[in-house]
């Protein structure tokens, strides 16, 4: 009987565990909800474009090139979609290798691709020694001469050994992180003894742009513009006459990827709200950071692909610009002096110590005498360089006005029968309104 009574006692107490512990667990496993599959944001092209990749070091003296690096990639890959980098590298004669076989210029094409479909592609300048080279502890001197409004003279001169060395290991580092002196070896390694001294279109970022732009449109990774088109009244009414083209080119503000923002400044802005001219103006767009900067060989290509698609007049062919469209204009007409008529830029600059390549080609530039952006005197050097030089330009400096000095220049009427007036080739035509030389 006392065990009967035991095991029904026992019986109870097992019971009782059960539904006090047992029971709440399996309920508890059975009503947690199963969390959604996590559905990573999607990335935009500005995004994608943003990312920093790399190759260190770009200077290197093995056969093997450099291992990427993509910043932040294991927070990148918990963040954003799926996605495969795909490096590829070519020679200094754009042929597609496996690894650096002899010293001098190499690049790597980085892909980007994520699931999505959005792509990115970075450019990156490397270059080879033709020796091995100790990169921590380098031991030859670098100094420079610094300007005296830094420190006071008598210290710049007795500290050479501090400041050759904050420069050597700044100057040295790059290479851990762009291409900079990768671009420099680069380009003295293929510069001749003989060469004159480089302006900034011969100069070693040039070479490397020029070098860049024949890979890309060798493997078909070339690209252009978007640009807005304002066609002359009558065009389609005569489908064998030609036209004056006016290439306008915005300022860093307009940058982007609607084009309607082009419309908010100069000349775009004017063809927006109705004005006519009897020509096309095409007013291309520039995109944000890191190819946010005029591009020369890109605007020429640019070029030859609206005369290629519209009815333009090849002698009548100018280009404007305001702010980062100034110096962009300064530079192309410094890149193609032979294939314009007439160029106006406005609040830029340009390169002086090339400016003779100028002397033929009719310039009319414009800045404000208090611009704190661009300085007034990367206009009047330029103006004077041209006159040095025997070129007979003209310029007008608004005593009144800071960097916009393009909304006034826009509305002077004269402008516009200046430019229409010349031709390429030809002697400047002078027009009424016009400030003299």
């Amino acid at each position: 009987m006392r065990l009967v009574i035991i095991g029904f006692a026992c019986g109870i107490l097992v019971t009782i565990l059960g539904l006090v512990v047992i029971h709440p667990m399996l309920v508890f496993r059975q009503t947690i909800p199963v969390p959604p599959p996590v559905e990573l944001p999607a990335i935009s092209q500005q995004q994608a474009d943003r990312l920093f990749y790399r190759l260190p070091p770009t200077v290197f003296s093995d056969v093997k090139f450099p291992k990427g690096v993509l910043e932040q990639d294991e927070l990148l890959r918990r963040s954003v979609p799926p996605f495969k980098i795909t490096t590829t590298f070519y020679n200094s004669a754009f042929q597609e290798v496996q690894q650096a076989d002899n010293p001098g210029r190499y690049g790597a094409v980085v892909r980007i691709k994520f699931d999505g479909g959005i792509e990115t592609r970075r450019f990156i300048t490397l270059y080879r020694l033709p020796f091995s080279f100790g990169w921590r502890w380098p031991k030859f001197p670098l100094t420079t001469q610094l300007p005296s409004e830094l420190a006071n003279p008598a210290v710049l001169k007795t500290q050479q050994s501090d400041i050759g060395e904050t420069i050597k290991k700044d100057f040295l580092g790059s290479i851990w992180i762009n291409s900079d002196l990768a671009i420099l070896l680069a380009g003295l390694s293929e510069t001749s003894p003989q060469d004159p001294p480089a302006v900034a279109r011969t100069s070693v970022s040039a070479r490397d742009a020029d070098w860049w732009d024949e890979l890309r449109q060798r493997i078909g990774l070339n690209w252009s513009y978007p640009y807005l088109a304002d066609l002359p009244a009558g065009y389609e009414a005569d489908p064998n006459k030609k036209w004056p083209l006016i290439l306008f080119l915005h300022g860093l503000g307009e940058c982007g990827t609607d084009l309607q923002q082009v419309r908010s400044q100069g000349l775009a802005k004017l063809m927006g709200a109705g004005k006519q001219l009897p020509a096309f103006v095409i007013s291309p767009q520039c995109p944000l950071p890191p190819r946010g900067w005029w591009e020369t060989r890109t605007l020429v290509h640019f070029l030859d692909e609206i005369s290629v698609k519209y009815r333009v007049d090849p002698d009548r062919i100018y280009v404007t610009g305001l702010s980062m469209g100034g110096f962009g204009t300064w530079s192309l007409a410094l890149s193609i002096p032979d294939k314009l008529a007439a160029v106006a830029p406005i609040c830029g600059g340009g390169d002086p110590p090339d400016a003779a390549r100028l002397v033929h080609l009719p310039v009319w530039a414009f800045h404000g005498q208090q611009d704190s952006t661009v300085p007034v005197a990367m206009t009047t050097d330029m103006i004077a360089a041209i006159r040095k030089a025997g070129g007979h330009p003209h310029i007008t400096i608004y005593p009144d006005l800071n960097h916009n000095s393009w909304t006034r220049a826009y509305d002077t009427e004269a402008l516009y029968t200046w430019l229409l007036a010349q031709k390429r080739g030809q002697p400047e035509v002078k027009v009424p309104g016009i400030p003299t030389p």
